[in-house]
């Protein structure tokens, strides 16, 4: 089964002047795009559940990835088409992702997002509210055939005194992270919390964590398990 991704906008209490509020409802399939070598187009469908027509724009961007920051820049090698349409109520739209100049060759992973905006009407009545729905999707090309991610970790403590962990990518693929568990010295689990707005790490990339410790420094080793797209590991780490 695909994965979808189900949007809603409801900010009522947000607005409590307004005589209407508008709302969009879309499921969008699938939430992570990938090609492979030698593949030059995906679909992507956007269906409205809801009872009004949404208008919806389409851009593809280069993704990079600096320190903890995330940056898109405009790119002409992937088309999507069509690159605005209306999709009615109970209805749905079928979108193509189109690549330039052919297939990806094997052995490089591109990255880019895939930025759909809904369209706010153009005549609104008075006093009305109109909410505007943003989704970003990773678009990953020649994901398959680049080869895997190699994560490596170090722990440092910063000069403000806190326990930052680091994630460096020297592999060829992108990897995800879905949890990070410290355990201490005296058995405790600190909580962690990324600098990042996401928990993908690019391939020459690196993301930060820093441990949430108080300052007081973990007393002794760091026992980590981590979970991300390759599986569990463990690793003990010394700030």
């Amino acid at each position: 089964m695909r994965p979808t991704l189900a949007l809603a906008a409801l900010m009522l209490l947000a607005y409590p002047f307004a005589r209407e509020v508008r709302a969009a409802s879309l499921e969008i399939t699938p939430v992570l795009i990938t090609l492979a070598a030698g593949q030059t187009a995906t679909t992507i469908v956007v269906a409205n559940h809801g009872g009004a027509p949404t208008a919806v724009q389409a851009r593809v961007y280069r993704w990079t990835q600096a320190g903890d920051d995330d940056a898109l820049a405009p790119t002409q090698d992937v088309i999507v088409s069509p690159p605005i349409f209306t999709v009615p109520g109970g209805g749905s739209q079928t979108m193509r992702l189109l690549l330039r100049g052919g297939g990806i060759a094997a052995g490089g992973e591109r990255t880019y997002r895939l930025l759909l905006d809904e369209v706010p009407p153009a005549n609104s009545p008075n006093r009305q509210v109109t909410l505007t729905l943003r989704v970003s999707l990773p678009v990953f090309l020649g994901a398959a055939s680049s080869g895997r991610p190699k994560l490596e970790w170090r722990a440092e403590r910063s000069p403000s005194g806190q326990t930052v962990l680091t994630a460096s990518n020297s592999g060829s693929a992108y990897d995800k992270l879905t949890a990070i568990d410290v355990t201490l010295a005296d058995g405790s689990h600190p909580k962690v919390a990324s600098r990042s707005t996401n928990s993908y790490i690019l391939a020459g990339a690196e993301r930060h964590w820093v441990m949430q410790d108080r300052g007081s420094g973990p007393g002794g080793p760091l026992h980590l398990s981590i979970t991300s797209l390759t599986g569990m590991s463990e690793l003990t780490l010394t700030p």
